[in-house]
């Protein structure tokens, strides 16, 4: 059984709270302590911009406001980093020096440089460390990856990614509107469709990227990536009035298969009815850590969501940043 401890108690921290306490019912860990320096994070349940299913009640872990306090009381094997996104790259490596494994929220980091001394670091110690790049344990996209991986609708002939959101107003300190410890939506938000589509369909050989800025730096953001088939992403910050909402519309030779609002239909070529296929129900961070935990278990390698992935999602976020930066200029990426 695993010692895990999170640092960070905001926003997205509540979903890995819930997910943590979850296995720890199950025997397969144990969530020791907590660490976040504003001690209202523990008082309050945060709304953002998705629903992070119903509050878990219980838990025993201990709470702190001072990390290295945390650190010295506890007896920890897995550290959980629920930060803002540019502390992750520093904590990180700290923690894998410290020689724990790491589990980090994305972005990995905010640039490719600090990627790779996450991973040098990793391979210096020889702790695992893995990127929560959630999506890829969303039942409805584990669909998509596996109807895409075996054919059975023939091959795709388009793809359209979109995530909808109001501007974030609940960040610590307002952080994510400043661009440089954010990135803006491409970074932040965008990041799990186009980590998606690298996921789904390879490299892709350019991306073109048109981006506004209505309150903060690139909160609106449309991009096309060059494979041989049509792929798009929006991502866009300034949807007010609307709940979060992430879809999919992917054609293939012989059906369109759609997803919105969490369900995922498919509408066969033949003319036959629509369907909603069996596909696991199940939200991505339990799914993450989950998979997480059994890597820790079995030793055996990470084959589906390795950090020099998640590194590669970085350099192409940063590739559509300089595309956007120039007007939607073609920047070439992959081989």
């Amino acid at each position: 059984m695993k010692n895990v401890a999170m640092i960070g108690f905001g926003g997205i921290a509540q979903s890995h709270k819930n997910a943590h306490l979850k296995f720890e019912s199950e025997g397969r860990e144990r969530l020791v302590a907590v660490c976040d320096i504003t001690p209202e994070q523990f008082k309050k349940r945060i709304k953002i911009n998705i629903d992070t299913g119903e509050e878990t009640l219980g838990g025993s872990f201990h709470v702190y406001y001072d990390l290295e306090q945390m650190l010295s009381n506890e007896k920890i094997d897995l550290i959980d980093i629920c930060i803002p996104s540019y502390l992750h790259a520093d904590t990180a490596i700290s923690m894998l020096e410290r020689g724990y494994d790491v589990l980090s929220e994305k972005p990995m980091a905010m640039n490719s440089a600090d990627c790779e001394r996450m991973m040098a670091a990793a391979r210096r110690t020889g702790k695992h460390l893995m990127i929560g790049q959630c999506l890829r344990f969303y039942g409805e996209y584990e669909y998509l990856k596996e109807i895409v991986a075996d054919g059975r609708y023939g091959k795709v002939t388009s793809a359209e990614f979109r995530r909808l959101s109001g501007t974030p107003m609940w960040s610590w300190q307002n952080w994510y509107h400043d661009y440089s410890k954010t990135g803006g939506v491409i970074t932040d938000m965008q990041i799990h469709d186009l980590d998606m589509a690298r996921y789904l369909f390879g490299e892709p050989r350019f991306v073109e990227c048109r981006a506004n800025s209505k309150k903060v730096k690139f909160d609106v953001s449309h991009i096309v990536l060059g494979y041989d088939f049509p792929v798009t992403s929006i991502g866009d910050w300034t949807m007010q009035g609307i709940k979060f909402t992430a879809a999919y519309s992917v054609g293939f030779e012989n059906a369109t298969v759609i997803m919105e609002r969490g369900k995922v239909t498919v509408y066969p070529a033949d003319g036959s009815e629509p369907f909603t296929p069996e596909y696991p129900h199940r939200g991505g961070i339990e799914g993450e850590i989950d998979y997480y935990l059994d890597l820790l278990e079995s030793g055996e390698e990470n084959t589906k969501n390795p950090p020099e992935s998640a590194a590669a999602t970085i350099r192409l976020v940063e590739a559509a940043r300089e595309s956007a930066e120039k007007d939607g200029i073609r920047v070439a990426f992959g081989k």
